[in-house]
């Protein structure tokens, strides 16, 4: 058989896989199966696609490749993440995203990779399956098994009527922990020669602290450089793409420049040894809020459908592939290390959740409550960033210097159990807690019930709404300010009063005021105004192109779950009315 042959082969079988998982997802999704989310089907299915791969001989062609997961499928999933961030809600709960997501992080790690260093010590994981440094590996393997990946849980979350709070605190942990886990998991391996030490413990912070704000720095910096240029083309806001001519097309060099700049600040923060993950995240988010508003209407379609179909199709392949690996597994496995595996994610995750909730909620003004903290308890689940790392895995004087064996497949069935069992329970655990139909006042209410026991459901209720009126965002409010004052007119954005680009489509601007959430592209509009109606009367003539710019809950059917919010809903359970620009 030729090599030709051989990799036309192996790429039908995959294209065929993918092609299945996407029609599974599409009738998932469609019919609302809550027993088993898109991600676990896709899963399911590349396990079997594995099987044939493997009575044809092509199982050694379909392992996982760390450089094509983090180069390759990683890179539009955190992008989308980013650019489609419902900011406004990100930010107000982010002091507690933090603290699940860094600490919480440094917490499951620690705990885990001691206790797995323990049960070496004690000969439940065979000394012999690990390299050369036993310790440094059990830390490695808790960092990267810390790495969340909530996708089944959020597929499960967008179908059904649960709190923003809850989508927003599982959605913002998940993006934040998977950096901390890298973060922590490269500067780990930068002691992997080196003995530890107490005095190797400030050096390990500090590495990261550098990593972190490295990475921020170089995602905004190289995203408001492109915004700055993108304010400057000639080109107004929502004008007409061929405005230059009709062989002059200027959506193309728009879409061009906010996708190449985006994963150029990839590529640098990876040349740079920092976290590439961090980088596009910001990156995404600094594009969504000023680069958004400077392109033409045409151009914002082509994004927001674009980031839409991307970040899907690489999550669907991406269980698919992580299922395949079932048949590519090498030999190998310690059968303690699969054993403890399940078990320890599932204790550390606690040690991360309740004690950091309880000191959380002695900070918040609107508490969190038990039932919403056992359900952040069971949403962390683990995914392709957790294998991808441990693939990825320094082996010091094995025959490969990448990868050991028997953490590989302990990951991988970690993977496995929690995206399919954990992920297939999330309908009815959301139902039994209580959580769904709630909005976010009812579930603070709880909070506040659990915080003050003599206190009945009508005054609870009564007491956060009065604590919601009476604490405003004076951060938030600084910010908008800063931001109007000085970063707008260099970088763009929507300016107050500024009608949206599709009011801009139907050319009655004059008498409409358009407000639209901070969801950057998901747009909730309202047209407030005397003119009302005739504004309406005249959407029958807006182009195709114009009428699919619509909030994507209404339309997105097949969105990735991951980048789905929860959209036309305020946190407090309203409808949105003027949700601002962050």
């Amino acid at each position: 058989m030729t090599s030709d042959s051989y990799v036309s082969e192996e790429l039908t079988l995959v294209w065929l896989l993918l092609i299945t998982t996407v029609l599974t997802s599409f009738f998932i999704q469609r019919y609302h199966v809550q027993y088993i989310p898109p991600s676990g089907a896709a899963m399911i299915l590349g396990m079997a696609c594995g099987g044939i791969a493997k009575a044809a001989g092509l199982q050694a062609a379909l392992r996982f490749s760390p450089a094509a997961f983090f180069y390759g499928l990683l890179p539009p999933i955190v992008f989308a993440a980013g650019f489609t961030l419902k900011k406004r809600d990100f930010f107000r709960n982010f002091g507690t995203i933090s603290v699940f997501a860094v600490p919480g992080t440094f917490i499951s790690a620690l705990f885990f990779g001691f206790v797995t260093y323990g049960l070496v010590a004690i000969k439940v994981v065979k000394r012999s399956h690990l390299g050369t440094a036993p310790l440094i590996e059990c830390l490695l393997y808790g960092a990267l098994i810390s790495a969340t990946d909530p996708v089944a849980t959020l597929s499960i979350f967008s179908d059904m009527d649960v709190p923003p709070v809850l989508y927003n605190l599982v959605f913002g942990e998940s993006v934040l922990n998977d950096a901390t886990a890298i973060v922590l998991f490269r500067t780990l391996e930068e002691f992997y020669e080196t003995p530890l030490s107490w005095g190797t413990v400030p050096l390990i912070f500090w590495r990261f602290f550098v990593i972190a704000t490295g990475s921020i720095v170089i995602g905004l910096g190289v995203a408001s450089a492109c915004a700055f240029i993108l304010k400057r083309f000639q080109l107004a806001p929502g004008a007409d793409s061929r405005q230059g001519g009709p062989a002059f097309n200027a959506t193309i060099y728009e879409v061009a420049l906010v996708v190449m700049s985006a994963y150029l600040a990839y590529l640098v923060s990876e040349t740079l040894a920092l976290s590439g993950i961090v980088t596009l995240f910001f990156t995404g988010i600094c594009h969504a809020h000023y680069s958004y508003y400077s392109v033409t209407k045409e151009a914002a379609i082509t994004l927001k459908r674009l980031f839409e179909f991307a970040a899907f199709l690489s999550e669907m392949f991406v269980f698919a592939y992580l299922g395949l690996q079932v048949a590519a597994i090498r030999q190998g496995m310690d059968l303690g290390l699969m054993l403890t595996g399940v078990p320890l994610v599932v204790l550390s995750r606690a040690l991360n959740i309740y004690p950091l909730a309880y000191l959380v909620n002695r900070g918040r003004r609107l508490p969190l409550p038990i039932n919403l903290q056992h359900t952040l308890w069971a949403c962390g689940l683990r995914g392709a960033v957790a294998y991808g790392l441990a693939v990825n895995l320094p082996n010091i004087g094995a025959e490969s210097d990448e990868g050991i064996p028997a953490i590989e497949s302990a990951t991988l069935v970690i993977v496995l159990v929690s995206t399919l069992l954990f992920g297939g329970i999330t309908g009815p655990m959301v139902q039994h807690f209580g959580l769904q139909g709630l909005d976010d006042m009812a579930v603070h209410a709880l909070g506040y019930q659990d915080l003050h026991k003599s206190v009945n459901p009508s005054t609870a209720a009564n007491a956060v709404r009065e604590i919601a009126a009476n604490n405003p965002d004076s951060a938030h409010t600084l910010w908008k300010q800063i931001d109007k004052a000085y970063l707008k007119p260099l970088f763009g954005g929507r300016s107050s009063g500024q009608p949206h680009l599709y009011a801009l489509s139907t050319g009655n601007t004059d008498d409409a005021e358009i407000v639209e959430d901070d969801s950057t592209p998901h747009h909730i509009l309202e047209m407030q105004t005397s003119g009302l109606a005739h504004m309406q009367s005249g959407l029958s003539s807006v182009d195709a192109d114009v009428e699919a710019y619509q909030p994507p809950h209404a339309s997105d059917s097949a969105m990735s779950p991951t980048h789905r919010g929860l959209i036309g809903r305020t946190s407090n359970g309203l409808p949105h009315e003027h949700d601002e620009d962050t």
